[in-house]
């Protein structure tokens, strides 16, 4: 009864604290947040860099670069290290024996925060990472210089496609949603031919989280279906005007090439499935 309390006030207090900050200039907004985190108790920290107009999360050792004050605020919460543990839990990760030579594919990146989690198990350069926003690829940039960073964005086909950008700074899709701050022109690939222009050979972990875009994505992979021993996939309510759940098509599409569900975060439509000849 009483965390029970005690986790009300924090959520009541965070979500004042988000209302005041919005009309708030960047610089005071991070002290006011850092403030609340000190109070916590918490190690996190956050700063502006005005010069390039972004946002810095600071936690020991780890840091996080973001470009929307809300969505980096809301993401790294009290910590960046649970951030990264969170993710990597959600997507049922830890039932998979990562080598340090292993190949990771996060396709919708982010902010590349799966890495926190995934830094001690791969190398920096065996992470790859998709990200079709602009915005949020300059952050992945500076977040995993070391790994090999794509601003692309996957589907069934290559060529050119718009991308919808919220105008709250949530993810960015490429099934035109109801709301929509402005749509750009980006470039695709798909998953087949990028192992044939990255000669990669053998894969262990695609993450895919794509917007409601994923059964196209997976249109695009029949090739790297036979080199990819796990798939996590996100088949939540993301798809479109009418917010459309996508893991049913997902599910039909992995078991049709050779995958089995091995484990599954139902509340989050988020499951992973492994290859049965790899």
């Amino acid at each position: 009864m009483i965390h029970s309390t005690v986790r009300c006030i924090y959520y009541l207090i965070r979500s004042l604290l988000r209302a005041i900050q919005r009309f708030l200039s960047p610089n005071l907004s991070c002290k006011l947040q850092n403030y609340f985190l000190l109070l916590c108790g918490s190690k996190l920290r956050f700063y502006f860099i005005k010069d390039e107009k972004i946002y810095l999360a600071k936690e020991g050792a780890e840091k996080r670069y973001f470009a929307k004050q809300d969505r980096g605020f809301g993401l790294y919460g009290y910590s960046l290290l649970k951030r990264g543990e969170f993710l990597f839990k959600s997507y049922c990760l830890g039932r998979i024996n990562f080598n340090l030579n292993d190949i990771v594919i996060d396709c919708g990146a982010n902010y590349a925060d799966l890495f926190l989690e995934l830094k001690d198990k791969i190398l920096p350069e065996n992470y790859i990472t998709f990200e079709p926003n602009l915005e949020e690829y300059n952050c992945i940039i500076k977040n995993v210089p070391g790994s090999r960073n794509f601003n692309l964005g996957l589907s069934n086909s290559e060529g050119v496609m718009n991308l919808f950008l919220p105008s709250s700074g949530g993810d960015a899709c490429f099934v035109k949603p109801q709301n929509f701050e402005k749509s750009v022109i980006v470039k695709v690939t798909t998953l087949d031919n990028f192992l044939i222009s990255e000669k990669i050979k053998k894969c262990k972990l695609l993450k895919l989280e794509a917007e409601g875009w994923a059964p196209e994505v997976l249109e695009g992979a029949l090739n790297f279906f036979k080199i990819c021993q796990y798939i996590a996939i996100d088949g939540s309510r993301e798809r479109g005007v009418n917010k459309e759940l996508t893991f049913h098509i997902i599910n039909n599409i992995l078991l049709k090439n050779n995958y089995v569900m091995i484990d599954i975060n139902g509340p989050a439509y988020r499951a992973l499935y492994k290859n049965i000849y790899i």
